[in-house]
């Protein structure tokens, strides 16, 4: 048996991520209190006190993720609407969680209120439930609570209205504004013609009893309440567009620039937007919630606690320390630099890993905007490490003999997102380019395959490969001048309803830069999706649980049967063509028979991000890093 060397992943900033800020008395005195998403680990939520410096920590209960909603009621409590779709109650003088609804909502809880009588939540797909805690009991689950089709799926932004009703600012795959009448617990939904269109509302909050405020498409809409009658446009004219939940101070609102982390003011009268504070973030997305009646909080999302004085125009800097264990999202060993490079889940930072001594150190902000690394691969043209990220489809560039210092190093290589581009699905080099395949944002159809010039920066982007589908998944053989991709039907996270029905295998000549085949494995399966090329030049390819090989050039599939359980990911040891998977949490070599594939387990570990470079297995399992040579194994062959 094999040695198995592992090195600890370092702890890694806990990441305030969608998160709302909310006041509430802990300790004693009133705190600001925010959460984090520590997925695995659990989730916690942070307190702190913008005067006094004073900070607190809570671990949510056990299985629990984290928690999106956090707002406060008369009885002192604060109602969290969870990861899991669960709502619970914190109390902070017993310093006690309650778990109040389990099981009634199925997925991540995105926003929520709570009025004198309801605590009210929101979770995926659109599902809103109604707690009455003052009677400790459930009213009602709305599955979904749009009532008009096709049905939106998101609301980060739930608030009492001034007549009692809730509103809530529901999106993709479109924009629209829900009411939820809490005395007959009927709900309607509008859709006023200057949000008709758009994919979503970024924010939306009362002005005053009879004006909403909403942000649509970068601008700031002042609409009437509640006829939804347009009254006033005010453009962003400044880069990038204006982030996170703004906030009312004074009688003035306060948002944050996502392009140059600027907190902005907005002169209505002038109908412009002013720097209040530049460079008022430590990047990424900012929250606000007001203090007092002069000053501007917010948490950004590395765990900075911010307050702006409007009286005076200081800000002061709290450090909340969200620091902790997080698995690995992505990786790749980089032995001639003795490193291995990783990233976490959500938090859009990385870190690098000692070969030599196993130190590790999280190595900050590795890519613009929120989300998170999905692909690592070393560049060896440019000696650089790329990393691709969610939300923006940018490739950044590190060089590891350099300090870490975003954005000059990693800095920006290429982004597809100006073709509405999202999410990487897959990120691989043909020794000259790097080949990115994507989905496309929320509510829309059609992803993208794009060459990058590591060299010039150049990208090209190919939309629609197949008419309404995302590419899965990217394969390359450079040999024979081939890009492999594997496509689906299905928007991200299904926030757009298909108009395909079947999910193909395709080739991309690279010479060409033309699809020169495209194939179904079977019509009417909505996905379909490439593993990895075998010595031969043919492709492994799965659909539903099942392994086939596909020869692109004559258009022939062979079916292998049942994939082995747990099978996520193949890769191939060119040194010997022999193929690595990882299956039922355990690592071994995967061979292909003529009508069947046989799992061979030589490894314990549940093998995540499997790489191989010289002879040598990397792959994640839990909060570690293994590395094996496999010289060890060629006995076996």
């Amino acid at each position: 048996m094999a040695s198995i060397r592992r090195y600890d992943i370092p702890h890694s900033r806990l990441p305030f991520i969608n998160a709302e800020v909310e006041q509430v008395v802990f300790e004693g005195a009133d705190h600001l209190v925010s959460s984090v998403w520590g997925g695995s680990t659990g989730g916690r939520i942070y307190f702190w006190n913008p005067d006094t410096g004073s900070r607190g920590m809570r671990k949510l209960p056990e299985g629990i993720p984290g928690a999106y909603m956090l707002r406060a009621a008369a009885d002192g409590c604060l109602y969290l609407g969870c990861g899991n779709g669960d709502l619970i109650r914190y109390d902070p003088v017993a310093d006690r969680f309650e778990v109040l609804v389990t099981g009634e909502l199925k997925s991540i809880t995105w926003g929520g209120c709570v009025t004198d009588r309801y605590a009210i939540w929101e979770a995926s797909p659109g599902d809103v439930g109604v707690y009455d805690w003052l009677e400790s009991r459930l009213v009602k689950v709305f599955r979904p609570i749009d009532t008009e089709y096709p049905t939106a799926l998101y609301s980060h932004n739930v608030v009492e209205a001034p007549d009692g009703r809730v509103l809530l600012a529901i999106d993709v795959p479109q924009a629209r504004f829900v009411l939820l009448n809490l005395e007959t617990m009927t709900a309607e939904s509008h859709t006023p013609d200057n949000i008709r269109g758009a994919g979503s509302t970024s924010d939306a909050l009362f002005w005053d009893n009879g004006t909403l405020a909403a942000f649509v498409r970068g601008e700031l809409h002042f609409m009437t309440y509640p006829g939804f009658e347009l009254m006033q446009r005010i453009a962003w004219t400044g880069q990038g567009s204006l982030g996170g939940k703004a906030c009312v101070v004074d009688g003035r609102l306060y948002a944050y620039g996502a392009a140059d982390d600027a907190l902005y003011v907005l002169d209505r009268e002038a109908e412009e937007w002013e720097v209040a504070a530049p460079g008022w973030s430590d990047g990424g997305p900012a929250t606000l919630h007001p203090w007092g009646d002069a000053n501007v909080c917010g948490v950004t999302l590395s765990g900075l606690a911010l307050r702006y004085d409007t009286r005076t125009g200081r800000t002061d800097r709290i450090d909340l320390e969200s620091t902790g264990p997080m698995a690995a999202h992505a990786l790749c060993p980089v032995p001639d630099r003795k490193i291995i490079v990783g990233a976490p889940f959500i938090n859009q930072r990385f870190w690098v890993v000692d070969m030599e001594t196993g130190d590790g150190e999280d190595c900050g902000r590795a890519a613009p905007g929120g989300g998170q690394i999905n692909q690592i691969i070393w560049e060896p043209l440019t000696r650089r490490v790329l990393q691709s990220s969610y939300t923006t489809s940018s490739v950044t560039s590190f060089d590891p003999e350099a300090l870490a210092d975003w954005p000059n190093n990693p800095r920006v290589l290429a982004s597809a997102q100006q073709e509405g581009q999202m999410r990487p699905t897959g990120l691989v080099h043909d020794g000259r380019y790097v080949w990115m395949a994507t989905s496309p944002e929320y509510g829309h159809l059609g992803g993208a395959l794009s060459r990058i010039d590591p060299l010039t920066c150049e990208i090209r982007i190919w939309r629609h490969l197949v008419q309404d589908q995302k590419v899965n998944s990217v394969q390359i053989d450079s040999n024979r001048r081939r890009v492999f991709c594997g496509t689906e039907i299905y928007a991200d996270a299904n926030s757009a309803p298909p108009t395909q029905t079947t999910g193909r295998l395709l080739s991309f000549d690279m010479d060409s830069l033309t699809i020169d085949r495209t194939q179904a494995i079977h019509d009417g399966e909505g996905a379909a999706r490439v593993l990895v090329v075998i010595a031969s030049g043919e492709v492994l390819a799965s659909q539903r649980g099942r392994f086939y090989i596909w020869n692109a050039r004559e258009g022939d599939l062979r079916d292998l049967g049942p994939a082995p359980p747990g099978c996520r990911e193949v890769i191939r040891d060119e040194a010997d063509d022999r193929l690595w998977t990882s299956a039922r949490d355990r690592v071994g070599q995967l061979q292909v028979h003529d009508e069947h594939v046989e799992f061979v387990p030589l490894l314990d570990g549940k093998g995540e991000h499997l790489r191989i470079v010289d002879r040598t297995l990397y792959f994640a399992d839990g909060f570690e890093i293994c590395q094996v040579d496999l010289r060890d194994f060629e006995s076996s062959r």
